[in-house]
C-alpha cells in the first residue's frame, strides 16, 4: 500500500502530529499501512517538537517488538511510523548562533543591494537570532527557508517517494515558521525539477490543513511576538492563499481550521519554554489526515472541518457521524486499556490470564508501552482543560470503568461480573482467540479483543 509523508511545520505542525500519533496508537484507520513523519523547525530545541520526536521514538519502539498479520486483528500500533530523517526532523542549515543578517551575509552586500534589505526588513528583523524560528516574522521564514530543497535531507525524502504515496502538509498560518513554510515548500514539491523522483512528486496527491489562529499569549515586552497582530496576518496569508495556491489548484484538499475561544498562554519565543498544552483544534487537525486519506479528490477542493456544537466543551457527541465512527471506537478502547493498565495494573495483574504474560510486565516493552500510555493520559488531560476543552473521557472513573466516556452512560448487561471484573473476564475469553505468534503482540491483541467486546456490550452509542 502506498505510504503518507506529513510535513509538520513549526510548533503548531508538531502539535498535531502529536495528536495523529496518538490516533494511530489507538488504531484509527489511516487508509494506509505506513506513515512517514518530516518535521521542519528551525528551532531544534522547541520543547513542542522534542516532545514530539520523543512520542514518535516511543512508538516506533513499541511497534518495533510486534508482528502483525492478516490473521491478526489487532489495530493498536498497527500503522508502521517510518524514520528516514534523524528524528524525523528536516534540518535547517546554517542558522545555529546566527542573526538574520549574518545568514543573508548583510555585512559583505553591495550598498544598493544593503538598501534594498533596509526596505523589506526591520533593524529588529535584522538582529533576530535564528536559533529559536522567526518569531512569527514569515517574511524571515520564506528566505531561510528557501534553502529547504537543496538540502540533503530533502534529497532523502525524494529518494524514497514511491508512485502512488501521497503528501500532506500542517502548518499554521498566523506565526512565521508555518506561514512562510507552506508556500515555499508547496511550491517546490509541486514546481521543483532538481530532486530524484521529482515527476512523481510534482504529480503527487497533495493535502493540507491550515491552521488559523485558536489562542493568544499573554503580552511580554521581552518577545518580539505579539499575538494582537495575529488577525492581520492571517488576513494578508488568506489573500495570498486564494491567489496562489487555491485558484492555482496546488493542492487537492486545503482544509481550515480556527477557534475564536482561545485560550492565553505564556509568551515565549521559542526554545525550551515553548510547549503548549494539547488543544481541540490539534485533535481535529489530525483528524483532517484521517479524512484527507479516506477520500478522493477529483478537482482542487477546499474544506473547512466542524463541529455539530459551539458550546465551550466538545465531546463525542459533537462530532458529525463520519468523524464519530472513525475515532470512537478505537479511542475509548485504547483509553479503556490505558485505565487497566495504569491505574489498576496490580488488579489487572493479580487476577487476568493466570500469569501467562508475567514475564512481560518487567520488559523493556511494557517499560515503553507504560510511558506511551501515560503520554495518552496527559494528552487526554491537556486538552479537556485547554479552552475550548476537548472532554472526551472522564479521566477519574477508576474503579467504575465503565463510566469512562463523557456523555455516554453504560448499558446494563446479563453478567455475574461488573466493573474490573468483567474486564479481567473478558480479558480471560479473548486470550483464547489471539491469533499473534509473539508475546507482545498476542497481550495487546487481546486488549483489543477485549476491549471491542466491552465497548459493543456497553458503550456502543
Amino acid at each position: 500500500m502506498a505510504k503518507i509523508y506529513i510535513f509538520g511545520i513549526g510548533g503548531t505542525g508538531s502539535r498535531v502530529l502529536r495528536s495523529l500519533t496518538m490516533m494511530l496508537a489507538s488504531g484509527v484507520k489511516l487508509n494506509t499501512d505506513e506513515v512517514i513523519p518530516i518535521i521542519i523547525d528551525p528551532d531544534a530545541a522547541n520543547a513542542d517538537l522534542t516532545r514530539t520526536v520523543e512520542l514518535l521514538n516511543n512508538y516506533t519502539s513499541i511497534r518495533e517488538k510486534l508482528q502483525f498479520s492478516n490473521e491478526s486483528r489487532n489495530l493498536f500500533f498497527r500503522t508502521e511510523l517510518r524514520k528516514i530523517l534523524p528524528n524525523h526532523t528536516l534540518r535547517i542549515n546554517d542558522t545555529d548562533d546566527k542573526s538574520f543578517q549574518q545568514f543573508i551575509e548583510y555585512a559583505s552586500m553591495s550598498k544598493p543591494n544593503k538598501a534594498l534589505v533596509k526596505m523589506l526588513f526591520s533593524e529588529k528583523n535584522l538582529e533576530s537570532s535564528m536559533e529559536v524560528g522567526f518569531k512569527g516574522n514569515p517574511n524571515i521564514g520564506s528566505v531561510v527557508l528557501n534553502q529547504i530543497a537543496h538540502s540533503d535531507d530533502f534529497f532523502d525524502f525524494a529518494n524514497s517517494f514511491s508512485d502512488g504515496d501521497r503528501i500532506f502538509i500542517i502548518s499554521s498560518i498566523f506565526g512565521g515558521t508555518g506561514a512562510s513554510g507552506f508556500p515555499l515548500l508547496l511550491k517546490t514539491l509541486r514546481e521543483g525539477k532538481d530532486f530524484p523522483n521529482y515527476n512523481l512528486i510534482n504529480h503527487a496527491t497533495i493535502g493540507a490543513v491550515t491552521i488559523l489562529p485558536y489562542f493568544k499569549l499573554k503580552q511580554n515586552n521581552e518577545s518580539e511576538i505579539d499575538s494582537s497582530t495575529f488577525i492581520s496576518k492571517t488576513k494578508s496569508a488568506l489573500a495570498y492563499y486564494e491567489n496562489n495556491i487555491s485558484k492555482n489548484g496546488a493542492v487537492d484538499a486545503l482544509y481550515y481550521l480556527a477557534d475564536d475561544v482561545a485560550n492565553t498562554y505564556d509568551n515565549h519565543e521559542g526554545g525550551s519554554a515553548q510547549q503548549n498544552a494539547a488543544h481541540l483544534i490539534e485533535f481535529l487537525g489530525a483528524s483532517a489526515i484521517v479524512d484527507f486519506l479516506h477520500s478522493r479528490f477529483e478537482t482542487p477542493t477546499n474544506l473547512e472541518l466542524g463541529i455539530k456544537e459551539t458550546t465551550d466543551s466538545v465531546s463525542f457527541n459533537s462530532f458529525y457521524r463520519k468523524m464519530f465512527e472513525r475515532l470512537y471506537y478505537p479511542l475509548v478502547q485504547f483509553a479503556m486499556t490505558s485505565n487497566t493498565l495504569t491505574t489498576n495494573l496490580n488488579i489487572y495483574r493479580s487476577n487476568a490470564n493466570k500469569g501467562n504474560f508475567e514475564e512481560l510486565y518487567s520488559s523493556s516493552f511494557f517499560n515503553d508501552l507504560s510511558a506511551f500510555l501515560r503520554k495518552f493520559q496527559i494528552w487526554l488531560k491537556e486538552m479537556k482543560e485547554n479552552k475550548r476543552s476537548l472532554d472526551l473521557f472522564n479521566l477519574n472513573c477508576r474503579n467504575k470503568p465503565f463510566e469512562l466516556v463523557t456523555g455516554i452512560s453504560p448499558k446494563r448487561i446479563f453478567s455475574r461480573f461488573s466493573n474490573y471484573s468483567l474486564i479481567i473476564d473478558r480479558l480471560n475469553s479473548a486470550v483464547k482467540n489471539c491469533k499473534s505468534k509473539n508475546t507482545e503482540s498476542k497481550f495487546l491483541e487481546m486488549f483489543f479483543l477485549a476491549t471491542e467486546k466491552l465497548v459493543t456490550e456497553k458503550l456502543n452509542s
